[in-house]
């Protein structure tokens, strides 16, 4: 079975059946094979449906792409048990479709005249590749894929309430981005390449464009979503942030300890979490792009630091004549140099900044999916560019 060609869900079935669907797991159990092959994680090295090493070394992406549709066919059979796989096919083609709607990366999916199960392996091919523009390769596996399971998430929803999923997809998305803040707020030491991180989570959000507020931890809201599969997912998220620097300190783990138990798990139940967590990362580090630095963040922000500023240089001229047309973006800029702006003063910073890149075509990496994780970047070069009146001017002002 080759999962990189057509006709891979017809081959892959008689394993998934064999393997997941007649064994009928319980979701707790489920959720502990899934987080055992890497899925969970944001790096394959197994599936649910292939316990045995094959002939043929698959690669990450087809591992991830076999597990996206093992875990959704999972929650399918488990709401449908009589079900085939034709409805089974045609209720995720139908519930992506949906998604197609809503979703700001319009334009990823396309739905063809051909056979369902060809339309469906289209599709999660697209799930697994958004961050396929050459400036996000090294993050696509820490950001996106480690959001996957979404997809998941929403399409139980999806088959229970037989609604559209977007504003069951919107509050989860805030919710889990503003416990990965909190999470990283328990760190002992923050860094810039701290923030570019929660910049490419909220970059990597496909169902609301509003950056979600960063709530207290006592206000937010967990008792409506409190399934285990949810439950669980939001602890491993919280965990995998706690540990990019390698380590859990007191602090971040008596974080860790009062999510649990918002999230209803005990003390050991979170322990065992976070042990099988440490487990996997450790014995696959050597393995995950993360860990091939000492700080694979450091190295993300480097390259592309220095990939903007050649972009930013080769089109200075025009770039300046640009923002200087704009008189609303002057007088923002003027007065980001000296004071912080509002989050609606960001906002128009940075649609307008897409608007000039717009008319650049050497800075349209700006406005492609995920661009705009690039801005803080971009402005942080503008005022090198501009002439020494420009600051001292608009600060007299």
């Amino acid at each position: 079975m080759n999962p990189s060609s057509t006709g891979w869900i017809n081959k892959h079935f008689p394993a998934l059946q064999k393997q997941v669907l007649d064994k009928a797991f319980s979701k707790k159990s489920f959720y502990l094979q899934l987080q055992q092959t890497g899925f969970i994680y944001a790096h394959s090295t197994k599936t649910l449906s292939y316990s045995h090493p094959l002939k043929i070394k698959w690669t990450l992406e087809e591992l991830t792409k076999i597990n996206l549709f093992d875990a959704l066919a999972y929650v399918y059979y488990s709401n449908f048990k009589s079900a085939n796989r034709e409805e089974f096919t045609q209720q995720c083609i139908q519930f992506y479709k949906l998604l197609e709607k809503e979703t700001t990366w319009k334009g990823r999916f396309t739905f063809f005249k051909s056979k369902p199960e060809e339309t469906l392996e289209k599709i999660i091919q697209h799930r697994i590749q958004i961050n396929d523009s050459f400036f996000q390769k090294n993050f696509s596996h820490l950001i996106t894929n480690a959001l996957l399971f979404l997809d998941v998430l929403a399409f139980n929803e999806y088959l229970i309430h037989q609604k559209h999923p977007k504003n069951y997809l919107t509050n989860l998305e805030s919710l889990i981005t503003n416990v990965v803040i909190l999470a990283f707020q328990k760190k002992t030491t923050k860094d810039k390449y701290e923030n570019l991180v929660v910049k490419l989570l909220e970059s990597s959000l496909r169902y609301h464009k509003i950056q979600p507020q960063n709530q207290p931890f006592e206000t937010i809201n967990f008792e409506s979503f409190n399934s285990h599969l949810e439950r669980k997912f939001i602890l491993d998220l919280a965990s995998i942030t706690i540990y990019s620097d390698e380590e859990i300190e007191k602090k971040e783990y008596a974080f860790i300890e009062k999510l649990g138990n918002q999230l209803h798990f005990s003390a050991k139940e979170v322990d065992e979490n976070i042990t099988q967590m440490l487990l996997f990362l450790k014995q696959h580090k050597n393995e995950i792009s993360y860990f091939n630095y000492t700080n694979a963040i450091q190295h993300f922000y480097k390259n592309t630091n220095r990939m903007v500023k050649v972009l930013i240089l080769r089109n200075k001229n025009r770039l300046l004549k640009e923002i200087f047309e704009s008189k609303e973006l002057v007088m923002l800029l003027s007065k980001s140099t000296h004071k912080d702006l509002s989050e609606e003063e960001k906002h128009k910073v940075k649609e307008q900044l897409l608007d000039i890149c717009k008319t650049i075509p050497s800075l349209a990496i700006f406005i492609l999916p995920g661009g705009s994780i690039l801005l803080p970047i971009l402005i942080k070069f503008i005022p090198q560019l501009l002439p020494s009146s420009f600051n001292e001017n608009r600060i007299k002002k």
